[in-house]
């Protein structure tokens, strides 16, 4: 039964990532190709929720992967990721959608 539960998390998540991936490409597409650009960039202290090294190796890739955002540090306790977002309109909204990211990840890691 648990393989069943890892294979659906898994599979869940690639999903939810290449339509993550598919939204900021069309939306960085979008301000490409209009006359004004919306970009706000912006550095945000993102908590780091995953212990393992490896979650956070994965986490910090796929967020730099996604059009948008960097990963620009992480803290020597591993508690604190620095991020850096193009479209810094609302922090929280951001925080929630990379949180939403390592939740996802904790599910396939464990």
């Amino acid at each position: 039964m648990k393989i069943i539960a890892k294979t659906y998390n898994i599979l869940s998540f690639i999903f939810f990532y290449l339509l993550k991936l598919i939204e900021s490409n069309l939306y960085i597409a979008y301000d490409i190709l209009t006359p004004k650009m919306h970009v706000k960039p912006g550095m945000i202290e993102v908590p780091i929720t995953i212990r393992s090294d490896f979650g956070i190796l994965l986490f910090s890739n796929l967020l730099s992967m996604t059009p948008g955002s960097l990963s620009i540090d992480i803290s020597v306790d591993k508690k604190q990721m620095k991020v850096h977002i193009l479209y810094n309109n609302n922090e929280q909204k951001s925080l929630k959608e990379i949180e939403n990211i390592q939740e996802r990840i904790k599910k396939i890691i464990k």
